[in-house]
C-alpha cells in the first residue's frame, strides 16, 4: 500500500509524506563509497570525504548510466551530498 520503496519521477502523490527519494539517496551514497573508498551516508559532504575532481567525473558518468540523468559538474559539486544529488536527479527526471 504505502510502503512502496520506489521513488519514480512522480512528486507529491497525495497523503503520505515522502519528501525526498531516500532509497535513491542511499543508493547514491553507496555508489560514492565505491569511488571514495569510505563509508558514505546520505548527508556526507563529497569534499570532506576527500572527493577529487576525477572521482567526481567518474561518479557523474556512472550516475548518468544508472539513472538516465546527466548532471553538470558544477551542479554535482554544489550539491555536495548524496541526498541533494538525489533531489537533482529527481528534478532532472521530472523535467525530461
Amino acid at each position: 500500500m504505502e510502503s512502496s520503496p520506489r521513488t519514480d519521477h512522480q512528486n507529491g502523490g497525495g497523503g503520505a509524506a515522502v519528501a525526498r527519494p531516500v532509497p535513491q539517496a542511499q543508493a547514491i551514497a553507496d555508489l560514492w563509497s565505491e569511488y571514495l573508498g569510505a563509508e558514505v551516508k546520505e548527508d556526507d559532504d563529497f569534499f570532506a570525504l576527500g572527493g577529487t575532481s576525477l572521482a567526481g567525473i567518474k561518479i557523474i558518468d556512472r550516475m548518468a548510466d544508472d539513472y538516465g540523468v546527466r548532471l553538470s559538474v558544477r551542479a554535482f559539486y554544489l550539491a555536495q551530498t548524496p541526498a541533494r544529488v538525489a533531489e537533482l536527479i529527481a528534478q532532472g527526471r521530472a523535467g525530461t
